[in-house]
């Protein structure tokens, strides 16, 4: 039921529904209409069967009368009400002759009209009372047996009433059921396609917005949605005109991040020129100048590297890189990463060790450009903050995550750790931990943003926490690339 258009389905297809029945129990209620015409026609129906009936039992009642006079005719009924449980009673200028326990007084007001000659219909005339469905009737063409002017009736009563109604619900379905059913799927029809016409433009609208999330900046909502005169349309016009401020916003920020790149750059060249020349005239006195020399060549190295990884963020930030993916072994890549780093920290007295790892092969689809450097941001910031004398400690296994296998890569140093309230802005770009984490330790606070945003574009995750005992205890989660299984989709 979260959808809006199972929501507006069930709805349009509930109040079709409740109308009709609410019609029928209306119509049923006031007894006008189809269902009343057709129940007084069942009813007639019906008398006219049992008046048949009831006209040959007198027939025959008049017959035994006539021949054997009122014993036969009490042994008749008798007989007739043991076998058939109708007590018949036959009525001779509106006296009774014979009935087993007596007619009742609706039975006689039944009779006394038929006798009195005020009843001119040739129909059985039906009413109900205390023991039962009563049915009189004129025996037509009966032969007088005392008079010319004798008039016979012959009356009926049944314990229930013969071929009654099954009550509303049986009423209902016999009545209903064919014709709610195929009104119900009509309806359901009507109301899927009536639903599915509304949701249409939202779904459009909703498809557009995914890909302007993923980083397709020319999405729209196409001529379709934004030609609408209605609400919708206009909403479809203002997404259209927000994704176009977007992309010139965007476009706009990679232009600016590609000159600012530019323009820092040539100097940076044309400073390490006059570095070399610098060196040239100075050999006179090496001691003096080497060390403002490296100094300065020590300053522009980092702001390359600070220029060079300002654009890959962006890039990442922005959505438009590319990656090129393929299967990576990444306990190789973990490997590498660690023995190029260890030999790099010997210089700094530290090391760089691995705890455990996977014996097997752990394979991901990724970009192996890519996620090195996630991996290694991660280990040469825990180098920075690492002790003399200590090691930054690298450990990785197997785990299972919502059900598919992932492999977990666990990075820790032994520095001072983090407040645990900037534990989540860490991976922001240029945050600092004054307290723990100054300049001192060198890096402009890049590094952990562009392995946040690398990671998750292979479909990871990375988190970090203060290790027990002290240190920064940083995991990156990445889905492993099972065979034949589904890879994360590429990027």
């Amino acid at each position: 039921m979260r959808s809006l258009f199972i929501k507006i389905f069930l709805w349009f297809w509930l109040a079709m529904a409740l109308t009709g029945v609410t019609l029928v129990v209306i119509t049923f209620t006031a007894q006008v209409g189809p269902i009343a015409r057709h129940l007084r026609k069942v009813e007639l129906e019906r008398d006219h069967v049992l008046g048949q009936a009831l006209t040959i039992y007198g027939q025959t009642a008049l017959k035994a009368y006539a021949r054997d006079g009122l014993p036969a005719l009490n042994r008749f009924s008798a007989e007739l009400e043991k076998s058939t449980g109708i007590a018949l009673f036959l009525f001779e200028d509106g006296t009774v002759l014979a009935g087993g326990t007596g007619p009742s007084p609706v039975m006689l007001a039944l009779v006394g009209k038929i006798s009195s000659g005020k009843s001119e219909n040739p129909l059985p005339s039906s009413a109900i009372d205390g023991k039962g469905y009563v049915l009189a009737m004129p025996l037509a063409g009966a032969k007088p047996l005392s008079g010319a002017s004798t008039i016979y009736a012959v009356a009926g009563r049944w314990p229930h009433i013969p071929f009654g109604p099954r009550g509303p619900q049986g009423f209902f379905w016999s009545f209903f059921g064919l014709r709610g059913l195929i009104s119900l799927i009509i309806g359901g029809i009507v109301c899927y396609g009536l639903a599915w016409r509304l949701t249409a433009p939202i779904r459009r609208l909703r498809e557009a917005t995914h890909q302007l999330a993923i980083g397709n900046l020319k999405a729209r909502a196409g001529d379709q949605l934004s030609g609408r005169s209605d609400e919708i349309g206009a909403l479809g016009r203002d997404f259209d005109g927000m994704a176009g401020r977007i992309e010139s916003l965007v476009g706009a920020q990679q232009r600016l991040i590609r000159d600012i790149s530019h323009e820092l750059r040539s100097p940076l060249a044309r400073l390490r020129v006059a570095l070399e020349l610098a060196r040239q005239k100075n050999k006179n006195s090496p001691e003096e100048a080497a060390g403002p020399l490296n100094r300065i060549e020590r300053e522009a190295e980092r702001l390359n590297d600070l220029i060079a990884e300002l654009v890959t963020l962006t890039l990442l930030e922005s959505g438009t890189e590319r990656l090129e993916k393929s299967q990576v072994d990444l306990s190789a890549l973990v490997r590498e990463i660690a023995a190029d780093s260890d030999y790099e920290a010997r210089g700094m007295k530290r090391s760089v060790k691995i705890l455990s790892t996977e014996e097997t092969a752990i394979s991901v689809f990724a970009s192996p450009e890519m996620l090195r450097r996630a991996i290694e941001n991660v280990v040469r910031n825990a180098l920075r903050y690492t002790p003399e004398g200590d090691a930054a400690e690298i450990t990785m296994g197997r785990l299972l995550k919502d059900g598919r296998p992932h492999v977990s890569i666990r990075v820790r140093d032994h520095g001072p750790g983090v407040p645990e309230e900037a534990l989540e802005m860490i991976f922001q770009p240029f945050f600092r931990a004054a307290e723990a984490r100054d300049r001192v330790t060198g890096g402009a606070g890049i590094g952990l943003a562009i392995t946040e945003r690398a990671v998750h574009l292979h479909g990871g995750e990375v988190t970090a926490s203060n290790a027990p005992g002290g240190g920064l205890l940083v995991v990156i989660d990445l889905p492993e690339d099972e065979r034949g299984g589904t890879r994360p989709p590429a990027v």
